[in-house]
């Protein structure tokens, strides 16, 4: 092939090394976003609601396992194509991803790719070399990297700040919000009682009394609620 071709392959290489570089870029934000977001939704149900061990251990692996395939798909592909240990897009697949970007492009990327791989001796090598190389000269103005656009990561990383700001707020109201929810669905196979939502506090200030008297316990109530009754047990 001619230099120009050489040249040619070598942008399309640059550009699957940017457009991958990209996707896990992109991977790991939308990843982080997704798992903060379910840490904390499930952090504040399990904190106020006290779920039961089933649900408890069905939340528990469904995260461990939906984290690795998220992970898996978003960022480790995206990782392991960057380095060539799973295959790559192949040239044909790169020149329709510019096409999208660049409309006035058309199909003369992909018509240069298919030249290439003509193999049929009908054809003058002279003339199909000739041909590639002027429909490389149509594309020099265009540079393929400009097709991956960095830029569109800013949504995601939005909500990538929102998430984190939202997490670090909850934990500086109440830190137990995380603390202990998490303590409780990892401990799954435990029963755990949520507290009642108040106090009682002994008002007496004599607790002696002689055998066979009558004997009155003063309890004031605090919390959210007020008991309504209280029983006595000795």
């Amino acid at each position: 092939m001619t230099e120009n071709f050489n040249i040619l392959v070598n942008k399309l290489n640059s550009f699957k090394l940017k457009y991958y570089s990209y996707q896990l870029i992109k991977g790991l934000v939308l990843s982080a976003v997704v798992l903060i977001a379910l840490y904390t939704a499930f952090s504040l149900v399990e904190y106020f609601v006290y779920l039961s061990s089933e649900i408890r251990k069905i939340i528990f692996y469904g995260f461990i396992v939906f984290g690795i395939l998220l992970l898996l798909q978003f960022v480790g592909i995206p990782f392991l194509r960057l380095l060539h240990i799973i295959k790559p897009i192949d040239l044909k697949s790169s020149t329709v991803l510019i096409q999208k970007h660049f409309g006035e492009i058309k199909d003369k990327l992909l018509n240069i790719i298919e030249l290439a791989d003509v193999n049929d001796s009908s054809y003058s090598s002279d003339i199909l070399l000739a041909s590639i190389d002027q429909k490389i000269d149509e594309l020099k103005v265009f540079d393929f990297n400009e097709a991956v656009q960095f830029k569109n990561i800013r949504i995601i990383g939005m909500y990538l700040i929102i998430s984190l700001l939202v997490a670090v707020g909850i934990f500086t109201v109440n830190k137990n919000v995380y603390t202990d929810s998490t303590n409780r669905l990892i401990h799954y196979n435990q029963e755990f009682v949520k507290p009642a939502p108040f106090t009682f506090t002994l008002e007496n200030s004599e607790l002696k009394a002689k055998k066979g008297d009558a004997f009155v316990i003063n309890v004031n109530t605090q919390g959210d609620e007020a008991a309504t009754n209280c029983i006595c047990k000795y």
